[in-house]
């Protein structure tokens, strides 16, 4: 009797809860109508005020209504689970699953309550995520535009009226006969800017990027020398600074050559001289014991520079006017060693306007120059200007503004007068590819072939004179195990034509002009597209043509597509040589025997210099 009565209990339990499950639903229905129906007419009320924000209110809350639907199915699941558990209970659970059923409908009703407030974590919003744009700069969105075509620029008789004649007479006399367009647009933009220096204005900085090969050094030499000619006193009014000693040497030269009509002097602090006679060649005690100087322009590389600004008594930038930094892409930490109104100006107000000192006029110039707000602002620009044949849209993916760009007419431009080329072949066979490159014509060209590292430069050097000690060619080499005296020996040479073949490391891949450059090769290929940017515009420059050849390995061909793809540029065909018969034919493995034994010679030569070096210094003590 008593199981039966127990089983008839459990059946009206069951009863019971199934009917307080359906009320329960009944309840929530009616709950959801009336909130629907209060969340109507308050958009109603609100679309009279407010009709832009209609839409996406309606869609809050109705996120906010699919989020409650989900919190109470999750709770009327926990229901069920319950009630399932309580038929396996006796009489007193029952009670218990009741008061707990009761409980749940009052925390129920007070998290639909707060869930009108806030949104709930985890629930998927249907509000349109706002795109974040970066903003460029004005002065780098809306830049200054020079043309690229090198034969639209000025001729000397439309710039007659600003420039003097003697210095046209000059660029004459070398052979110049009309102005490139970043020559023209910086004469009348730096001419310009001294009228307003003269009123005590604060002049604004400026960038120039433009391709390689289209006449930058020229575009600050003559209005600087134009500007600086008329000076009373010698003091340091321009600063050149340039990353690399052949570079230095070179727009020294070029200084020289504008200033000789002048009194203008011009010094060079590049480590070319020993520390001594550069100090004795810019400076120099007067009766007083002063120091007065001795030129009024210097050109620097920047380890140079700061050695002369720490340990050199009387060298002053104060009056410092102009400051040049060619190759601008380079790192230029060496700014903060200036004198402060000239590394970074000060913020422009009427009281630093009548009591600071004006600024120097900083003055970029790259064919690589960064366009990176953030690069930028490390070099203290004053409101800068930019001069470009390179445009950057408005547009962007939120990418690395130095890695990849929106549509421009180059970011890193090269000559339209050169042509690039790309070979492949096998690792091992790379010296006979740059052999057959060298050898293809009947006569072999001026030719400039780029490595990654000075050992590769002196191992291809003596290879490259062993296959072709027939062919009567006289090749050089150039890198950084040279001293600075031979390296200027070798490149007076090369520019002369004595050398036809100079194999160089990266030293010579910047800004240097060496004239008649028919074919740059780059042996190794870069690590990045700057430096074969600036690899390839060693020819092709000045408006003459020139041709541009990488020697690929396969692993390599990837590589440079996505190289040249990143910055836009368009991929060459990839030549695929087939040298076998090339190897018998010269009998290329007799050449790399005469290599090892030529560097094995070369070893044992310079540990015997190195030991007789050892005896005689004791002696020297004695």
């Amino acid at each position: 009797l008593l199981y039966f009565n127990r089983y008839e209990n459990e059946k009206e339990e069951a009863g019971n809860e199934k009917e307080h499950l359906s009320e329960l639903l009944k309840r929530i229905e009616e709950r959801k109508r009336r909130k629907s129906a209060k969340d109507y007419i308050e958009d109603l009320q609100e679309s009279e005020y407010q009709p832009k924000l209609h839409r996406k209110k309606r869609r809050k809350k109705k996120g906010i209504i699919s989020n409650e639907e989900n919190t109470i199915k999750n709770e009327t699941t926990e229901i069920k689970g319950e009630e399932l558990q309580s038929e396996n209970t006796v009489d007193q659970g029952n009670q218990v699953s009741n008061n707990n059923s009761v409980g749940s409908n009052t925390v129920q009703e007070k998290i639909i309550e707060q869930q009108t407030d806030f949104t709930v974590l985890g629930s998927k919003s249907k509000k349109g995520r706002h795109e974040v744009k970066r903003v460029l700069p004005e002065w780098l969105a809306n830049p200054e535009i020079i043309s690229f075509d090198l034969n639209s620029g000025p001729s000397f008789e439309e710039l007659n009226l600003i420039l003097d004649n003697k210095l046209i007479q000059v660029l004459r006399n070398n052979g110049i006969n009309k102005f490139f367009p970043v020559q023209g647009s910086m004469i009348s933009w730096l001419l310009k800017c001294n009228k307003d220096r003269q009123q005590g204005w604060w002049l604004r900085d400026t960038c120039v990027s433009a391709p390689t090969g289209s006449g930058k050094t020229l575009a600050y030499v003559l209005p600087i020398v134009q500007i600086l000619h008329s000076r009373m006193i010698p003091k340091i009014r321009c600063l050149v600074v340039v990353p690399v000693q052949e570079l230095a040497t070179q727009v020294y030269k070029v200084m020289g050559t504008y200033t000789s009509h002048t009194n203008l002097k011009v010094g060079l602090l590049s480590g070319a001289s020993s520390f001594h006679q550069e100090q004795s060649s810019i400076l120099k005690k007067s009766v007083k014991g002063d120091y007065v100087s001795l030129v009024d322009i210097v050109v620097a590389t920047p380890g140079r520079l700061i050695d002369h600004l720490l340990k050199t008594p009387g060298f002053s930038l104060d009056d410092l006017r102009f400051l040049v930094i060619d190759e601008a892409d380079r790192a230029a930490d060496w700014l903060e060693y200036l004198p402060e109104p000239h590394y970074r100006a000060p913020r422009l107000t009427l009281h630093n306007l009548r009591c600071s000192k004006i600024p120097a006029q900083k003055l970029l110039f790259s064919a690589t120059l960064s366009q990176d707000p953030e690069k930028l602002n490390h070099l203290g620009l004053f409101q800068p200007i930019l001069f470009t044949s390179v445009l950057v849209s408005g547009k962007d993916d939120d990418v690395n503004l130095d890695g990849a760009v929106g549509d421009f007419l180059g970011r890193y431009t090269s000559p339209a007068e050169l042509t690039e080329q790309a070979v492949e072949c096998a690792t091992e066979y790379k010296p006979l590819a740059l052999y057959q490159l060298l050898t293809r014509n009947i006569k072999i060209f001026k030719t400039l072939v780029f490595t990654n590292s000075g050992e590769t430069v002196h191992r291809l050097a003596i290879l490259l004179r062993s296959l072709l000690s027939e062919k009567n060619v006289i090749i050089g080499e150039l890198s950084a195990q040279l001293t600075s005296k031979e390296r200027e020996d070798v490149l007076t040479k090369f520019s002369a034509g004595e050398i036809q073949i100079l194999i160089s490391s990266d030293a010579l891949a910047r800004g240097i002009d060496i004239l008649d450059i028919q074919v740059v090769i780059s042996y190794d290929l870069p690590k990045y597209i700057k430096a074969y940017i600036h690899r390839a515009g060693r020819t092709g420059r000045a408006g003459k043509s020139g041709t541009a050849i990488s020697i690929l390995t396969s692993k390599q061909v990837g590589t440079f597509k996505h190289m040249l793809n990143n910055a836009h540029k368009a991929i060459p065909d990839i030549e695929k040589l087939e040298l076998i018969d090339i190897v018998n034919e010269i009998n290329y493995l007799s050449h790399v025997e005469k290599l090892k034994h030529d560097l094995e010679e070369e070893k044992q030569y310079n540990l015997s210099r190195v030991k007789a070096t050892k005896r005689i210094q004791p002696v020297i003590i004695k």
